[in-house]
């Protein structure tokens, strides 16, 4: 089923903390995107790339395991990671592998370790707690009892991907009335080559772009209705493919 998580809350070291409004869209076939976006920009540096992090992948990306009733380990190797696009210092290089464990009330507790100075040295723990949200809604609404969680179920998922050969890579993940998608170009690194979307289709067919980043924004697809898997999509001269249609 198509998912819509909220981060509730992220750890790394003894101290608990929250510093974004992190969402991670997750498609019906397993494609993925986490965008994180600081709410208060503190430096320089932050209001030039006002995030803590995004990456996304394909449902070739990531390794989904089973372990037992409600824990799996999902082992990510990213196509997007700002970290690594960026080059940033001490970042991790990699696979990363997690452990998600569901509690009672629907939490969804990731533990995992990354390796910033490689994995022949010791690693840093951390610890992120994830709610999933009714993407069927207009607002920030955690997903709870089976009535909605199964109308959750049955949410659109419709995917598109940047057709391959345009100086370009990017995908766009629709869950329900939530967008996110990410487009980076090619033998950039610098954050003039990101750009980043998040958008909310309301009840009455407006859209809101809560996150609408990057010079070359306007490239993103933003009408998802009436797509069927291989229908292409044109903007401002960069062709995109659907993927995934349901």
């Amino acid at each position: 089923m198509p998912q819509l998580l909220k981060r509730l809350a992220f750890r790394v070291g003894a101290v608990p903390n929250e510093r974004t409004n992190t969402l991670t869209s997750i498609s019906n076939d397993g494609h993925y995107i986490s965008l994180r976006p600081l709410i208060q920009l503190n430096t320089a540096s932050e209001e030039e790339f006002p995030f803590e992090w995004v990456f996304a992948g394909t449902s070739k990306d990531i390794k989904v395991t089973h372990v037992k009733k409600g824990v799996v380990k999902q082992d990510f190797n990213f196509w997007l990671d700002t970290n690594r696009y960026l080059n940033v210092p001490n970042s991790h290089c990699g696979e990363i592998n997690t452990v998600w464990t569901e509690w009672d009330s629907g939490s969804l507790a990731e533990n995992g370790q990354v390796f910033p100075t490689g994995k022949g040295n010791p690693g840093v723990p951390f610890f992120e707690l994830w709610h999933p949200l009714d993407p069927n809604r207009s607002d920030y609404v955690l997903l709870s009892g089976k009535k909605e969680i199964d109308l959750a179920a049955k949410a659109k998922s419709v995917v598109f991907k940047v057709v391959e050969g345009q100086g370009y890579d990017g995908m766009v993940i629709v869950t329900g009335n939530w967008a996110q998608g990410f487009l980076s170009k090619h033998d950039d690194g610098t954050v003039n080559g990101l750009n980043f979307l998040r958008t909310l289709t309301k009840y009455d067919g407006s859209k809101e772009a809560f996150v609408l980043y990057g010079p070359d924004a306007e490239k993103f697809p933003q009408e998802y209705s009436g797509f069927k898997v291989g229908d292409h999509a044109v903007l401002d001269g960069l062709k995109w493919e659907v993927i995934e249609s349901s």
